[in-house]
Formats: structure tokens, sequence, C-alpha cells
């Protein structure tokens, strides 16, 4: 039995990498922003850290949190359902 077999249908669409103070070299910070579709829905996260595989990871966390809340799934199989403070 799956837990979660919504997370089935989210797929990465668009990785990019950020170095944002280039004179600092290894030190410096990087940003990873994803974006993410459940085939219905796009939507986009950000991690920031030194360590671009940190960044990476707190981006890919933050974006299967968001398609896992169970009031956005809600949204997204219901066409007429609006987003709560719309």
């Amino acid at each position: 039995m799956e837990i979660h077999p919504h997370l089935r249908d989210i797929e990465l669409v668009n990785f990019k990498v950020r170095i944002l103070d280039e004179t600092k070299g290894t030190d410096a910070v990087t940003r990873v922003l994803l974006d993410v579709s459940d085939g219905d829905r796009e939507w986009g996260s950000i991690g920031v850290s030194e360590n671009v595989i940190e960044a990476s990871w707190e981006a890919l966390v933050d974006s299967l949190e968001y398609g896992m809340q169970p009031s956005r799934r809600a949204v997204a199989g219901d066409a007429t359902a609006t987003p709560s403070g719309s």
C-alpha cells in the first residue's frame, strides 16, 4: 500500500543554479531554483546555502512538501475550487 501515491505525479521541470557572489570562490552562496509539476499545476521552490547539494536538497524538500499539502491537492483536483485567500 502506498502512503503518498500522488508523489508519483510530481516531476522536475527545471533546475537552475546561481552563484550569488562569484568573488568568494568556494565560499560563495549558491541559490538553487526548482520548477516542479504534478501534471496539472507548476510551482517553484528555492534553496540557498554555501553548499550546492544542501541548497538543492532544501529546494527539493520544499517543492515536495508543497506538492503534498492536502489543500493544494484538493484545489488541483477540482477545477472549480480556488486557493484560500483568493
